[in-house]
């Protein structure tokens, strides 16, 4: 405001001193007046100067202290120069004409205040240098005019720079009122418009640039792009390494992905760890426009290339892209991004991790089938829809010695829905906790019933523990209360770990494990081969079973490289004081085999597929009849029916 009125004060100010050289011209001597003339061009210049750079400066934002300080210096020079007008065009012998200056004076000095009133410090400059020379010469001159006049313009100035003090208050006070409304509207907009976390365009903005492409690709007759972004293994980093880690990769994530796109295109944050880009005019040729979108889609894949810098670590991570075309607006909105995101997902289901597809029309009832199931799984439970199914665990004389509980889904109008389908939704939605903590109620009370038979009493029941469901905060007390409730005997119930579940929180882990140890039950590492865990982290884990995966199994009798795997994992589960059990064992040979290499316990359909309840409980009554002394021909024969299966 300071500079943005400097002309006006400029050319006052040279209105007021072309007046009093034309009044004193004949009273004052011509060099004096060219002394003062010199000085207050020198005075206002500088100032003029000062103004015109300020104007220039691409960055006053960043220097606005030291602009201040300028303006307050040459303002303060100005005033010195009206200060010695009130000495050196001072006429003694005529009171008119000091009347006539004593006005022009209170003309600069109003008109001053008034002007510098949003800074007090400048305007007690500019007053300041006006008083300090020309008071004492009104007042040495000693007549009663130049007294009277040199104290009326000291009233007039204080009363004048006290109303300018409440007035620069007021200005203050509005400016900051300004400021703060502005300050809140861009806040307001921002976080209407645009995503907290990455500073990203978010959905309300999205649509509304996509509406504008759908018209200018209509008006045109052109191509556009959306295409649909998904990170990798995102809630992996986030179960890991805390969600502090996964906002940190996002917000780098979307300043990489700005720089790699063109001005006029947009990239916004739908949610989560997705991104949604919107490629405009890309052509009216459609080849070329696949063309453009596919290079496009490629430089946001190359950004991933370079790991990111965390705080705690450097980290690597792959996207999954879908890209969908659309001409004018042939579809709506939803319909693209639907389709963008079908075509995401269908990348993400490939196996190379770098993956980029374009919208398939065969992709969509799979895509639909899967949208289905995710809003079905949160009544499944509810609705009863969730069984139970338990395959038996053997010896090296196929007697049962526990069983495994399996989760089945039999969906209202889909019918069985494979567990590989329903259980990585149920733990991208979180539904797994509660699904996870019945399938555990349930196996605890089946123990307690089991051990009423001299059948069943001593079997133990193994339960897959989900790692979403493993990281809950209350894991260890829910598991505590749901055995000691159910009044089951804890040491047959054995919980198994994926092994990706360990690479990170080891002590925690430990600590949590220890704790339902403690109560008596046991461990079992599941899958174990197919994870990323040391041996440095597995000799700390106080496990009790190591699990070798069936996809070592299945080739062990024509792979040398699963056979060594196997038995390396048998020795090294021995060394350690674990147990190991071999699951996915279908054939006699697959058996003979792991036992030679000193493996002695057994899962798979060699023995038997996984049952209902019932018919579980009908089958272990006639393996354990067969297995009655005297009866090696129906264990043959039963070993037999078994290898068919």
């Amino acid at each position: 405001m300071l500079y943005a009125n400097n002309h006006r004060s400029l050319m006052a100010a040279i209105v007021v001193m072309a007046a009093l050289l034309l009044t004193q011209r004949h009273l004052i001597d011509p060099s004096i007046l060219s002394v003062w003339s010199a000085i207050f061009l020198c005075a206002y210049g500088s100032r003029a100067y000062f103004a015109f750079s300020y104007h220039k400066d691409q960055r006053r934002a960043l220097h606005s202290r030291r602009w201040l300080q300028w303006f307050r210096f040459t303002t303060g020079f100005c005033g010195l120069a009206w200060g010695l007008a009130g000495i050196l065009l001072f006429p003694a012998a005529d009171p008119a004409h000091q009347a006539f200056l004593i006005f022009a004076l209170v003309g600069v000095s109003g008109a001053g205040i008034v002007i510098y009133s949003v800074d007090s410090i400048t305007t007690n400059l500019f007053t300041g240098g006006i008083l300090v020379f020309m008071i004492p010469r009104f007042l040495s001159h000693g007549s009663s005019v130049s007294i009277a006049l040199a104290v009326l313009f000291i009233v007039y100035v204080l009363y004048v720079t006290v109303a300018g003090h409440a007035l620069a208050k007021s200005l203050r006070e509005n400016i900051s009122l300004r400021i703060a409304s502005n300050l809140d509207n861009k806040k307001v907009h921002q976080l209407a418009y645009y995503d907290f976390l990455t500073n990203l365009p978010n959905r309300r903005l999205l649509s509304d640039r996509l509406q504008q492409a759908f018209s200018r690709c209509a008006r045109n007759q052109c191509y556009g792009a959306v295409l649909s972004l998904d990170l990798n293994n995102f809630k992996g980093l986030n179960d890991s390494k805390g969600h502090q880690a996964g906002d940190e990769l996002l917000q780098q994530v979307a300043a990489r992905l700005q720089q790699c796109l063109r001005k006029k295109d947009t990239i916004a944050r739908m949610g989560g760890d997705e991104f949604i880009a919107v490629l405009d005019e890309l052509g009216q040729d459609k080849s070329e426009a696949i063309k453009s979108a596919q290079v496009a889609a490629e430089k946001m894949m190359a950004v991933f290339s370079q790991a990111f810098q965390l705080q705690q670590s450097k980290y690597r991570t792959t996207p999954s892209i879908g890209i969908c075309l659309f001409k004018g607006d042939d579809h709506s909105e939803a319909e693209v991004l639907r389709r963008a995101d079908i075509a995401m997902y269908q990348a993400k289901k490939s196996d190379n991790l770098n993956s980029i597809e374009m919208y398939d029309e065969v992709l969509h009832p799979a895509v639909k089938t899967r949208a289905t199931l995710e809003t079905d799984l949160a009544f499944a439970l509810q609705g009863q829809q969730l069984l139970l199914y338990f395959q038996v665990q053997v010896d090296e004389t196929h007697q049962p010695i526990g069983a495994e509980v399996l989760l089945r889904w039999q969906h209202p109008a889909l019918g069985m829905i494979p567990p590989d389908q329903f259980i990585p939704i149920a733990e991208e939605s979180g539904e797994i906790v509660p699904i996870g903590q019945w399938v555990l109620q349930q196996a605890c009370e089946q123990l307690r019933h089991w051990a009423s038979a001299p059948l069943t009493r001593s079997l133990m029941l193994s339960v897959n523990v989900s790692a979403v469901q493993f990281n809950q905060p209350d894991f260890v007390q829910m598991v505590t209360d749901t055995v000691l409730q159910s009044g089951c005997d804890p040491r047959l119930l054995r919980l198994e770990l994926t092994e990706s579940l360990i690479v990170r929180n080891v002590d925690e882990i430990i600590g949590k494990i220890q704790a339902l140890k403690a109560l008596g039950m046991t461990f079992s590492l599941d899958d174990f081969g197919t994870g990323q865990s040391s041996l440095s982290v597995l000799k700390r884990l106080p496990l009790d079973e190591l699990k070798i995966d069936k996809s070592f199994i299945k080739d062990i009798l024509h792979n040398t490289y699963d056979t060594f795997i196997v038995e390396t994992i048998i020795k090294m589960a021995k060394n350690l004081g674990q147990t190991v059990i071999a699951e996915g064992v279908e054939m006699q040979p697959q058996k003979t085999l792991l036992q030679t290499m000193g493996c002695h316990r057994f899962q798979g359909y060699l023995f038997s597929k996984p049952l209902p309840l019932e018919q579980f409980e009908s089958s272990l009554q006639t393996e354990m009849a067969m297995l009655q002394p005297g009866n090696e021909i129906a264990v043959g024969v039963a070993a037999a029916k078994a290898a068919g299966h």
